[in-house]
């Protein structure tokens, strides 16, 4: 879009408030609500200012420490949200609303390089050098709970928290009929959103639904997901429920997948597909595999960014817990999809539903090249169980964040990709984030230890 048809938006629907932002470190969109006039007088063409505290906090905006970008050694100055007017669109469950997503500037108009959707931008720029479009999209699993802001904090958000559905439910359509009242509302909303939907349905667990939204290029599709997301949550707040991206919510029951589909275009043809290699692999696509498998363990945190993240890895519970792939196997780390040319992909299955879809589709498409550049053939093909691979035999997702953290610090590769400033910036939070973990004394401790030791 451009500044006349924006502005022929706001007068036609009577847009009264655009909401203005981009996501934080940890995936959550925050941003300011700037009034229509303001806007178009304004916001549109010089942006507006944001203090640069949404990259000097935690998710529990804590003040971090340890970190050279922003903190109170700085003062917190503003850095500038410009809006990037192709993500502007109407807000149709908030009246009057539109919203539009943005890219961060310093002062003097520089890029700030520690933006996730700015590391995003810089790794499909490589591919572009290469005349590759890199094609993405998330299929997201979540949890719903028949709970409010207020009853979430009044049970402490533990164990006794009523989910949307009772039972299991894996698929099934009648039970999914009862909650059409909400995932209507939701489905309704992200298509007139400008985020489609080509299917959703009850999954493994209690309350638990995926949703899944059409591929397109990767900034684009990060921006989707990014969506999607706040879009779930709002809706579901204003029914005065509850919508959890949690990866683990519960030790007793599956997590929620972030399932990231990647696929690159040249040419206007899908340069994964080849009709007459095995499984329809293309050479390219091998590459591309072997990289993003050989780049599991150390760009792990840009996929999988908590400490619960890598609770969610055991096995038989359907997330992968090694670096394997396989055609049609969701055991393994990477399944192979081939069925035609135009649904040729890799479905990458570590990631959870908390990923940061900027840094998750900024490490995959980083290993992937990475792989291309260097020709690195992907091992053996995982046929049967991947949980029943011997250990020691094939690389595992790292087991804490720690372990992933400290793998990610040591990553020339990941300098090479995302810019060094980044990854000193996003090394600093993830450790604070162990920090804040590691300090705490939590019910299991006290019940296992308190009357016994």
């Amino acid at each position: 879009m451009n500044r006349e048809q924006v502005a022929k938006l706001i007068e036609q629907h009577n847009i009264a408030v655009v909401k203005v932002g981009a996501a934080d470190m940890d995936g959550v969109l925050r941003g300011k609500r700037v009034l229509a006039d303001e806007f178009l007088e304004s916001t549109l063409d010089h942006g507006t200012a944001q203090c640069d505290v949404i990259f000097g906090w935690d998710i529990a905006e804590a003040i971090m420490g340890g970190i050279k970008f922003t903190g109170w050694h700085t003062g917190f100055p503003d850095i500038v949200a410009k809006p990037d007017l192709n993500t502007f669109r109407l807000v149709p469950w908030e009246g009057r609303c539109a919203l539009v997503l943005c890219d961060y500037y310093t002062e003097h108009g520089d890029p700030v390089n520690i933006a996730p959707r700015q590391v995003l931008r810089r790794v499909v720029e490589r591919a572009a050098k290469h005349g590759y479009i890199a094609q993405f999209a998330a299929e997201l699993e979540l949890r719903l709970f028949r709970e409010d802001q207020y009853s979430l904090r009044q049970k402490r958000f533990a164990d006794d928290l009523v989910p949307l559905g009772p039972g299991f439910n894996c698929y099934s359509l009648h039970r999914a009929s009862a909650d059409e009242f909400l995932l209507g509302k939701i489905r309704d909303s992200l298509n007139a959103h400008g985020v489609p939907v080509e299917g959703y349905n009850r999954e493994h667990g209690p309350g638990m639904y995926e949703i899944n939204i059409r591929y397109t290029e990767a900034l684009e599709a990060a921006d989707r997901t990014l969506l999607l997301k706040t879009t779930v949550k709002e809706i579901a707040n204003s029914l005065g429920l509850t919508a959890s991206f949690m990866a683990k919510w519960h030790h007793d029951q599956d997590g929620s997948s972030g399932h990231t589909h990647q696929s690159l275009r040249k040419g206007g043809r899908n340069v994964f597909f080849d009709r007459r290699a095995p499984h329809h692999m293309s050479t390219t696509m091998r590459h591309y595999l072997g990289g993003l498998l050989a780049t599991i363990r150390e760009f792990a945190p840009l996929f999988a960014p908590t400490i619960n993240s890598y609770k969610r890895y055991v096995p038989g519970t359907w997330a992968p817990t090694t670096a394997t792939w396989g055609f049609e196997n969701r055991t393994a780390g990477v399944r192979v999809i081939a069925p035609r040319e135009s649904a040729t992909r890799l479905e990458f299955r570590i990631p959870g539903a908390d990923l940061n879809p900027y840094l998750a589709f900024a490490a995959c498409l980083a290993g992937g090249l990475h792989g291309i550049e260097h020709k690195i053939e992907p091992p053996e093909e995982t046929k049967g169980s991947a949980y029943d691979l011997p250990m020691g035999n094939v690389p595992r997702v790292p087991s804490t964040l720690e372990e992933a953290t400290e793998l990610l610090a040591q990553s020339e590769l990941a300098r090479e990709y995302f810019g060094a400033e980044f990854v000193e910036h996003f090394v600093a939070t993830r450790r604070w984030e162990v920090a804040q973990y590691q300090r705490i004394v939590g019910d299991w401790e006290r019940e296992r230890y308190l009357e016994m030791v």
